[in-house]
């Protein structure tokens, strides 16, 4: 199917795209103050974390019952097999992680009460509360580093407005990926930010595609108006921008499917920025730019 042979009234319809993105943005709100935050991981936090696998399927509220034993009732668990578990303990007070001889108390607890297959830990890892504030900085610098980058780009390759539209179709995108993570409580680290600069990149790349059609259009407004410009401009790449998705898509849901968690956290984060930085580039973006360009005279009917 040729989708450029057809014209979607995409423009006409901006105010129910600014609903639909504001209804999302707001629930992800409202999902980040229910839930009191995002769950965070220690890339950010600082505390340890162990990957422990049992002899049979363990339900959560058997290991929570142990961790309460032995004083870790805090701690986070996350079943990613039903004999395996990640065990997150955050960080004492005054930043220092809980020592081995805990670990030892809590292995050979499990190992007692439940039956552990190997006393040795799958993954063992320790991140100091510190260094963990380090990765916090640098990770909101590279993407406040990032935007700008990417402002001024569009600035000097188009106008100023359009950098404008892009950037908050960046920031659209990436609530409603935060506002997701927020709402199904899924671990947040330095994957996730990884995965949300590769989401600003595939939203941007989607969004110039667009912008750059409207450029080659714009000095037909005089005649059609701009509305109907940018209007056409978004049929004539839609099917590059589904092609493109779909195809991006497959293999970031195979990861997703098959992977393993970590790999399983950070295709979630890209499924869903491919998907709502499709969206944006073509219902929020755009639409973002007309809403502007309409406020001057040259680009009225």
């Amino acid at each position: 199917m040729k989708f450029k042979n057809y014209n979607f009234n995409f423009i006409g319809k901006r105010k129910i795209w600014f609903i639909i993105s504001l209804a999302i943005i707001a629930a992800g709100i409202v999902g980040f103050i229910i839930q009191g935050g995002f769950n965070l991981g220690i890339d950010f936090l600082g505390g340890s974390l162990m990957e422990v696998e049992f002899e049979r399927d363990v339900d959560v509220s058997e290991v929570r019952s142990v961790m309460n034993d032995i004083g870790l009732g805090n701690a986070i668990l996350q079943r990613t097999e039903p004999n395996r578990f990640i065990i997150r303990t955050r960080a004492r007070e005054l930043g220092i992680p809980i020592s081995t001889e805990e670990k030892k108390e809590i292995l050979n607890s499990l190992d007692e009460k439940i039956g552990l297959l190997t006393t040795v830990p799958l993954q063992d890892r320790i991140v100091d509360a510190g260094f963990s504030k380090q990765i916090t900085k640098y990770a909101l610098l590279a993407i406040g580093v990032s935007i700008v980058g990417i402002l001024i780009y569009i600035w000097i390759r188009f106008e100023f407005r359009f950098g404008a539209a892009a950037i908050l179709a960046l920031v659209h995108d990436v609530l409603v990926t935060l506002g997701v993570y927020a709402i199904l409580q899924r671990e947040i680290n330095t994957a996730t930010i990884a995965a949300i600069l590769t989401i600003i990149g595939y939203s941007l790349n989607d969004t110039i595609v667009v912008f750059d059609r409207i450029r080659e259009n714009t000095p037909r407004a005089g005649k059609l108006g701009y509305s109907k410009v940018v209007n056409d401009s978004i049929n004539i790449t839609l099917t590059r921008s589904i092609n493109t998705t779909l195809t991006t898509l497959f293999p970031v849901i195979l990861l997703l499917i098959l992977g393993t968690a970590a790999l399983k956290d950070f295709a979630l984060a890209l499924t869903i920025g491919i998907i709502t930085g499709t969206y944006s580039s073509i219902f929020f973006a755009s639409p973002v730019l007309v809403a502007w360009n309409n406020k001057f005279p040259r680009y009225k009917k």
